[in-house]
C-alpha cells in the first residue's frame, strides 16, 4: 500500500532483509530503525545511492566469485556468473562504473584480508620470540615481548623483543603466501624503510602462510638488504609512499634475529 502497488510485498521483505544483513537497519523493541548511514543514502540521487548500497552489501557478504573475478587490477568477467552480471547491469548501466566498483571492492577486501593475515603473522612471531626466551631459561625476558602494532602502526615495526643479553630488537613482520616459490613478496612503506635504515636493531621477519593456514618463519633480514630495491623519488613533487618488493628467500637468515644472529 505504501508504494501504491509498485513493489510486491515479498520483494519489499527481501530488500528489508538485505538492509538488515548489511547493518543498515537495526531492531529495537520490535521497531526497525534506519541507521544514520541509510538515512544519508536516502538523501542521495538514486543512481549514487544504488551504487553505494551495492558496495555496502557486497562488502558485508562478498560473493565467492569476487575473489576469482578481480585479479591484479583486472576484472575477469568470465568468472562472474551470468545472473550476477545481469543484476549488475540493471543496477549500473555504465560498464566502466561496474568495472570500477568491482575493482574497488577487490582492493578493499584484499586489504582487509592482508591485515588479518598480517595480525596472525605478528602474533606468531611474538609466540616464537617468547618460546625462544623460555627455551633459554629466561621467562622474565619472555614477558617483555610485545606486539606494539596493536597500539600503533606508525612506529615502523610490529614486534619488540629482547634477546638473552637484554638487547632489544625491533621487528617488522611481513606475512606472505609467495615464499614457497622461492621469493618473498610484500609491501613496504616509506616509514618502515626509513626506520629500518636508521635503526640498527630493526629487522624484517618473513612469515610464510600455507594454503591450510599454517604459519612458519622463513627468516629475517636487515634493512641494508632492502634499500637497493627501493624506488627513487623523481622529484620533490613525486615521492613514493609504499612499494611492493619481491625478494629471494636466499636473502633471509633462517630463524629469528635473537642471540647469535649475524
Amino acid at each position: 500500500m505504501v508504494t501504491g502497488g509498485l513493489y510486491r510485498s515479498q520483494d519489499l521483505r527481501g530488500g528489508h532483509q538485505l538492509l538488515r544483513r548489511a547493518g543498515l537497519v537495526t531492531v529495537s523493541d520490535l521497531r526497525h530503525l534506519p541507521t544514520p548511514t541509510l538515512l544519508q543514502l536516502c538523501g542521495l540521487p538514486d543512481d549514487v545511492a544504488a551504487e553505494l548500497l551495492l558496495h555496502e552489501l557486497l562488502l558485508q557478504e562478498p560473493p565467492l566469485w569476487l575473489y576469482a573475478a578481480v585479479v591484479d587490477d583486472e576484472v575477469r568477467w568470465e568468472n562472474v556468473p551470468d545472473a550476477d552480471q545481469d543484476a549488475l547491469r540493471q543496477l549500473l548501466a555504465d560498464a566502466t562504473r561496474r568495472e570500477a566498483l568491482l575493482l574497488t571492492l577487490g582492493r578493499t577486501l584484499d586489504a582487509q584480508l592482508l591485515a588479518d593475515y598480517g595480525d596472525h603473522g605478528e602474533q606468531y612471531v611474538v609466540q616464537a620470540c617468547r618460546q625462544h626466551l623460555l627455551d633459554q631459561g629466561r621467562p622474565d625476558l619472555a614477558a617483555a615481548v610485545h606486539q606494539v602494532s596493536l597500539r600503533s602502526d606508525q612506529l615502523g615495526y610490529d614486534v619488540t623483543s629482547p634477546d638473552t643479553t637484554g638487547h632489544r630488537h625491533r621487528m617488522e613482520v611481513k606475512t606472505t603466501s609467495s615464499a614457497s616459490a622461492g621469493r618473498v613478496e610484500f609491501f613496504l612503506s616509506r616509514n618502515e624503510a626509513t626506520v629500518g635504515e636508521r635503526d640498527p636493531a630493526w629487522s624484517l621477519i618473513a612469515v610464510r602462510r600455507d594454503r591450510d593456514g599454517t604459519l612458519d618463519i622463513v627468516g629475517w633480514c636487515r634493512a641494508v638488504s632492502l634499500l637497493p630495491l627501493l624506488p627513487r623519488d623523481l622529484s620533490v613533487q613525486g615521492r613514493w609512499t609504499s612499494v611492493r618488493l619481491s625478494v629471494p628467500t636466499t636473502e633471509f637468515v633462517p630463524g629469528l634475529p635473537l642471540d647469535g644472529g649475524p
